[in-house]
């Protein structure tokens, strides 16, 4: 007798299930050791399997971030719709990316601190464009420039320094625990406050809003 299709519903446990398992088995055993054959044994299937419902093992570790990072994103822009003035946008959103980091450290880590293993392979480069974040950025800073209260330059070059100096605030007491390094929270606050008064020209200091 032939075997039946598996339905919506098992297809969607058999998923929840692998992706159960790579997580657990990344945050106990670390990014280096992630292969498809030691995660498959995790979660009881074969190696298959995880082919079957991801196409590659890159497809189901990224799988893991996707879904609440895709929500995050979702977030950031209807935050940013709910301010005009682009400079306390900018705050706005930078301060939320802070947030994130420090109430959601584990998803912060395996989304935005990955370092990717050897065994992984390298994925296709995008654009920065596909970014939800950085365009939120660039859009805070074309509209500041528009309106002549912020400095000059490529909205999109801007938007990526901005983000690697506050996203280094963040990684770094992560990367160098060793070190008595500030914590991210006071880096953070600290980084915040320099890069709005660097882009910043009629209003160096901005008020909360």
């Amino acid at each position: 007798m032939a075997r039946r299709p598996a339905t919506d519903v098992q297809k969607k446990a058999a998923r929840r299930q692998i992706q159960k398992a790579a997580a657990s088995f990344y945050a106990e055993k670390g990014a280096a050791a992630v292969s498809a054959r030691a995660i498959a044994q995790q979660a009881g299937v074969s190696v298959g399997k995880i082919y079957a419902h991801f196409g590659s093992l890159q497809g189901l570790m990224q799988s893991l971030w996707m879904e609440p990072v895709e929500a995050i994103n979702a977030e950031l822009g209807e935050l940013a719709a709910q301010i005009a003035d682009p400079v306390l946008r900018l705050k706005a959103l930078l301060n939320a990316y802070v947030e994130v980091a420090l109430t959601r450290p584990q998803l912060f880590r395996g989304a935005f601190l990955f370092v990717r293993p050897d065994t992984l392979p390298r994925p296709d480069r995008e654009p920065l464009d596909g970014a939800p974040f950085a365009c939120l950025l660039t859009s805070a800073i074309r509209d500041g420039q528009a309106l002549g209260l912020m400095r000059a330059g490529d909205p999109r070059a801007l938007a990526q320094v901005v983000w690697a100096g506050l996203h280094g605030c963040l990684a770094l007491p992560v990367n160098f625990d060793r070190l008595d390094i500030a914590g991210p929270a006071t880096l953070a606050a600290d980084m915040v406050d320099v890069l709005l008064r660097d882009l910043s020209i009629a209003r160096p200091h901005v008020a909360d809003g």
